[in-house]
């Protein structure tokens, strides 16, 4: 379900996007409820975050896709009495209330949590391990396109193609999934103590030609360039845990949280890199 719950999953859940000036993101709200109602955060800078949209319902998330200025937001909520998820998709712009498009129905593949893109109000496609999905409003998924790797999250990037994302490798790929570039090897096999004992790519994201990513198992966020250089941008330490990128222009977001399994929630840590000796701590809640 969760960043909250994270101790069950293993992994937060949601991500980070940008559209013009903003940077938008899941997380909950306040930070250290364990009810985990979800709330989207909303940044610019010279601003502070503040919250853009709250759920009202408890063990809720938020996963975000931006298409030019119009925002996609799936809210999924948990009921415990039926042990079932559900999720309703919702449009926004900026300054503007979400608008519900598809309203609650059963979430039989966790809709959203391996990223999502919008082809058209009524039709989506997603992630869920090992494959791409796409669905009608109303119809149950179908696969999208045949991939020879399994795949664990989805990104729309530039020139409407998609970044996909194994644990280990990325591949930018067009709307048929033919490999237009791929990066393999990412992770660091020789890692030892890695977060929750997952050794992995968690998220990444990719805009002309320079691939960015949270290596979750090294606690590190890295870059390959669009010459095949590869750099670590930065090094995190014991509690914190990297897992979302998202590009804004030409800077690039790096969200971290403070993971420590004794049942408290996460704490946020995000940075904003303008190169690589020019860092602004722009959300930290020790």
């Amino acid at each position: 379900m969760l960043i909250g719950s994270v101790h069950a999953t293993g992994h937060p859940t949601g991500n980070m996007i940008s559209v013009g000036e903003y940077v938008y993101w899941s997380y909950i709200n306040p930070v250290d409820d364990p009810s985990h109602y979800a709330c989207i955060m909303i940044w610019k800078k010279g601003s502070d975050p503040a919250v853009f949209l709250q759920s009202k319902h408890p063990a809720s998330d938020y996963m975000l896709y931006n298409k030019n200025d119009h925002i996609y937001i799936i809210e999924r909520k948990y009921s415990s009495s039926t042990d079932d998820y559900e999720v309703r998709l919702l449009k926004s712009t900026h300054g503007k209330k979400p608008e519900i498009i598809w309203d609650w129905f059963k979430d039989e593949y966790r809709i959203g949590e391996g990223g999502f893109i919008m082809l058209s109000d009524d039709q989506m496609i997603f992630g869920r391990y090992p494959n791409v999905y796409k669905m009608k409003r109303g119809s149950s998924p179908t696969t999208y396109f045949k991939f020879n790797q399994a795949i664990v999250r989805v990104r729309a990037v530039e020139q409407n193609n998609i970044l996909l994302s194994s644990d280990s490798a990325c591949y930018l790929v067009d709307q048929n999934g033919t490999i237009l570039k791929q990066w393999d090897g990412l992770i660091d096999d020789e890692i030892e103590n890695a977060p929750l004992n997952r050794n992995q790519i968690f998220d990444a994201d990719y805009s002309e030609g320079e691939l960015l990513f949270a290596h979750w198992g090294k606690r590190s966020f890295e870059v390959i360039e669009a010459n095949g250089n590869r750099k670590k941008l930065l090094q995190l330490h014991q509690p914190l845990t990297p897992h979302w990128v998202a590009f804004t222009g030409k800077k690039k977001m790096l969200f971290a949280s403070r993971l420590i399994m004794d049942g408290s929630t996460p704490k946020p840590h995000l940075i904003l890199l303008e190169d690589q000796y020019n860092q602004e701590v722009v959300w930290s809640i020790p």
